[in-house]
C-alpha cells in the first residue's frame, strides 16, 4: 500500500458586507489542515519539510472555476499543518485538483481523480462534492498519495506542470506601521495593505499584504519586476525595480531570506574628499550647491559647494507625500511613510554619487531638519519634481540647487 496522508478540510461559512437575501454575496472560508496518523510510516511521510503549499482547484456547480490551482502556504504547528485561508462564494462546490508542492512548484502529493490508477488508494478520490452554507461549519476528509516515480496519468491529471511550472514562490517579510498608528486597537485600519508585482506593463499579481513572512506565487516570465507595497493608507511604502535573479534569492526555500519591506534606514555614504568623477557603473553621480551670500546684492546666483545629506526615495512615493505637504519647497520629514533607498553625503567640493538600481527615484536634501525639494531644478529643466532615473549600466547626471523657497512660493 503506497503512503498515504490523511487530510482534513474545514469550511467556515460567514456572511461578509451588509445583510443580503442573495447568496452570491456571501463567502466561507476555506482552511486545509493535515491531521497525522498514528502510524508511523504516514507520520514520517506527513513530516515532509520540502511542502510549502497547496496547489487547490474549485468548481462551482455551473461548472465555472472558482478557484484554478490557487497558491495557499502552508504552515506547520508543532507536528500539524494548516494553510492560509481561502474565500470561497456559498452554495455547491467541487474539489477537482489537491497537489501539495516545494518552493520550486515540484509536486510532492496529490489526490488522485476517479477513474485513474491509484484512486483504489484513497477512500475517496477526487471530484469531491461539497456544499457551503450561511452560518455552518463544513468539514470534508481527504487523502493525498507520494508522487515519486509516478506519472501524472496515474493520477487522473494531464501534466502536473500546467499552470504553475513557470512560477515560483516568493517570500516577503512586512513590518507594518498600522500597529504603531493604532497601538490599542481603537479604530481599525483605513485599507488592508497590499503587494502588486509587475511584469512590464502586465499586472501579475495582486495580493494582501499581511505583518510578518507572506508567501506568494510569482509567474517567471520576465527579466525585471516592479514591487510595489502599499500601507493600509493607501500610500506606496516600497516600490522597487528587481532583476528575476535578484528576485529569486528570496524564494520560499529555508535557506533564502525574505525581501524585507519597511526595512531599517540604510547607512549614509560618504563621498570621499578629492573625488570629482565617478567611479561607479550605475547610479546617480552630481553636486549640491547654495547661492553666495551676496547672490541678490549682484543680482547673480552664484553658487558654492555644500556638504549636505541626499535622500533617495522610490518615486512613487510623490503622491502621498504632497497629498498634505505645505506649498512650498520643503516639508517635514513626517510627511513621508516610507524608508529611503538610499542616503548619500556630499564631500566639501559638492560632489556625491550612490549607486542604484534601475527605476525611477525621488531626491530630497536634507536642510535645517527638513527635506528640501529641488523644485527650481525641475522648473528649469523641466523635469518631473524631484525625479531622477537610474537605467541599467549607467550613471545618471544630478545637479542640485539649494535656493531659498520663498522665491517660489
Amino acid at each position: 500500500m503506497k503512503n498515504r496522508i490523511l487530510l482534513t478540510v474545514a469550511i467556515l461559512t460567514m456572511a461578509i458586507g451588509w445583510p443580503s437575501c442573495t447568496q452570491e454575496e456571501e463567502t466561507g472560508t476555506v482552511q486545509f489542515g493535515l491531521n497525522l496518523s498514528e502510524d508511523d510510516a504516514l507520520k514520517s511521510a506527513a513530516s515532509d519539510a520540502r511542502v510549502a503549499a497547496a496547489l487547490v482547484t474549485v468548481q462551482s456547480e455551473n461548472g465555472a472555476l472558482t478557484y484554478d490551482k490557487e497558491y495557499l502556504p502552508v504552515y506547520k504547528f508543532g507536528d500539524e499543518y494548516t494553510t492560509k485561508s481561502l474565500k470561497i462564494p456559498v452554495g455547491r462546490h467541487r474539489l477537482i485538483e489537491f497537489m501539495l508542492v516545494d518552493s520550486s512548484g515540484v509536486v510532492l502529493w496529490a489526490t488522485p481523480v476517479e477513474g485513474s490508477s491509484l484512486a483504489h488508494l484513497v477512500r475517496q478520490p477526487l471530484p469531491i462534492p461539497f456544499s457551503v452554507g450561511t452560518q455552518e461549519t463544513t468539514t470534508l476528509s481527504i487523502q493525498v498519495i507520494r508522487v515519486k516515480d509516478h506519472p501524472p496519468s496515474d493520477f487522473g491529471y494531464v501534466n502536473f506542470k500546467i499552470g504553475f511550472v513557470d512560477r515560483f514562490c516568493l517570500k516577503v517579510f512586512y513590518s507594518s506601521r498600522c500597529v504603531e498608528e493604532w497601538p490599542d486597537g481603537l479604530m481599525a485600519p483605513q485599507l488592508q495593505p497590499r503587494l502588486t508585482i509587475h511584469a512590464g506593463d502586465r499586472l501579475i499579481l495582486d495580493e494582501p499584504l499581511n505583518p510578518g513572512e507572506n508567501m506568494y506565487l510569482v509567474q517567471s516570465l520576465a527579466k525585471w519586476y516592479v514591487i510595489t507595497a502599499h500601507d493600509c493608507h493607501g500610500n506606496v511604502v516600497f516600490m522597487k525595480r528587481i532583476p528575476a535573479e535578484e528576485l529569486m534569492k528570496h524564494r520560499c526555500a529555508d535557506q533564502f531570506e525574505p525581501l524585507v519591506i519597511n526595512r531599517e534606514q540604510p547607512d549614509i555614504l560618504v563621498t570621499p574628499e578629492g573625488m570629482t568623477d565617478p567611479t561607479i557603473k550605475q547610479g546617480v553621480f552630481g553636486t549640491v550647491v547654495v547661492p553666495v551670500d551676496d547672490s541678490t546684492d549682484t543680482e547673480r546666483y552664484d553658487t558654492r559647494p555644500v556638504v549636505r545629506d541626499i535622500y533617495f526615495f522610490p518615486y512613487a512615493v510623490l503622491d502621498s507625500i504632497f497629498t498634505f505637504a505645505p506649498m512650498n519647497c520643503y516639508i517635514s520629514p513626517e510627511m513621508i511613510h516610507t524608508d529611503p533607498e538610499a542616503i548619500v553625503r556630499s564631500n566639501s567640493d559638492g560632489f556625491f554619487q550612490v549607486p542604484l538600481e534601475a527605476g525611477d527615484y525621488l531626491y530630497l536634501v536634507k536642510e535645517n531638519g527638513q527635506f528640501y525639494i529641488d523644485m527650481r531644478e525641475a522648473h528649469m529643466s523641466y523635469r518631473r519634481l524631484g525625479h531622477v532615473q537610474v537605467n541599467p549600466e549607467e550613471v545618471t547626471k544630478l545637479m542640485i540647487n539649494i535656493f531659498d523657497c520663498s522665491m517660489w512660493q
